[in-house]
């Protein structure tokens, strides 16, 4: 099956976060007829090819944000929820192993595809007791950069509290909202937000915002959500000590288990690196590495002690727009140029 109608099926299965069985399924039937090995962990799939040392992971995600949108096909270009992220990853990765001569493997092949990356990366997590690998590669959307390092990510509700009162006589009561006008605009002056000389500065965005009960009424309450993104050697408690420091004013909270939270990873030198970046240029392409601010699941890998770096076709800055699109020319590229890694990592 070409990369184009291989696409063009995956991006045509709904698979929404929480909705991810039907296109779990699809590619468990494609993974076995790859004679791949498959393990089952709720709708994570993993795949096995292979056996020894060394290992190497491909890992992609199955899930995408809401709301659904069939593909459809333009010129070069094939448009659809999840068309770069992240199926046509997962489509490159499919195409490259049908590609390789299975026989000559001299280690192991995994394949990880993982439910809820667009959530809590809970797919991720799941999967962890099941993988012992020496390498990794997420796929994501780098336009075929290999990317070496991501900040971590945390999210926040911060609360001011006020006093209600009749709207017509203010100074009986105290503004909630007022208050949090203060903190927001602490907020967007940046605060001395920490610096990574490889992965950049921290960003602090207040995404969310809610208070007052009536227009008569002096609101006692407002709330924000904020999401944080962090860097070393900062990690999600001392972020909070951090807000709750500089911000005293407000009750400041994680807006989930702590667990959820993405952590950073920096991955400066490595063999998986070299790897990929010959295999890249045996495509005809020019390696490139660079860093990327939105997170991942290679850090829970990293985290996992797994050297995990991320790449794959599409520019991230279509993911999650309403005309989301991937050039199926990089798709076919990176099924080229995981082919070629597999080789390198397992064959030579």
């Amino acid at each position: 099956m070409s990369s184009l109608e291989l696409l063009y099926e995956l991006v045509n299965i709904p698979s929404t976060s929480t909705n991810e069985r039907e296109i779990s399924i699809f590619l468990e039937n494609k993974l076995e007829d790859l004679g791949m090995e498959i393990t089952r962990s709720g709708n994570n799939l993993i795949g096995k090819l292979g056996q020894g040392r060394p290992t190497l992971m491909l890992c992609g995600h199955l899930d995408t944000v809401p709301p659904f949108i069939p593909p459809h096909i333009k010129g070069t270009r094939l448009f659809g929820r999840g068309a770069a992220d992240d199926k046509g990853g997962l489509a490159a990765v499919i195409n490259a192993i049908a590609s390789i001569e299975q026989h000559k493997l001299k280690g192991t092949l995994l394949t990880t595809f993982v439910i809820d990356e667009e959530l809590k990366s809970q797919g991720a997590q799941d999967i962890l007791p099941y993988i012992d690998a020496d390498f990794g590669v997420v796929c994501e959307p780098t336009d075929l950069k290999i990317v070496n390092g991501h900040k971590g990510r945390v999210t926040f509700y911060i609360e001011t509290v006020g006093r209600s009162a009749h709207a017509s006589s203010p100074d009986l009561g105290k503004n909630a909202i007022v208050a949090m006008a203060k903190v927001v605009s602490l907020i967007d002056k940046k605060m001395l937000l920490m610096k990574h000389p490889v992965l950049g500065s921290e960003t602090m965005t207040v995404s969310t915002i809610s208070g007052g009960d009536a227009p008569n009424i002096v609101p006692s309450r407002c709330r924000i959500s904020v999401d944080y993104r962090y860097v070393p050697p900062h990690d999600v408690y001392s972020v909070l000590e951090m807000l709750r420091t500089k911000l005293p004013e407000a009750t400041i909270e994680f807006a989930e288990d702590p667990k959820n939270f993405s952590q950073p990873f920096c991955l400066p030198n490595h063999e998986i690196i070299t790897f990929l970046e010959e295999s890249i240029r045996y495509s005809g392409q020019n390696p490139q590495v660079v860093t990327m601010d939105a997170s991942t699941d290679a850090s829970r890998f990293n985290e996992a002690g797994i050297p995990t770096i991320v790449f794959g076709p599409g520019d991230i800055a279509q993911a999650h727009t309403a005309d989301e699109w991937i050039d199926i020319r990089d798709v076919e590229t990176a099924s080229m140029i995981f082919a070629q890694l597999i080789k390198k990592v397992l064959m030579i």
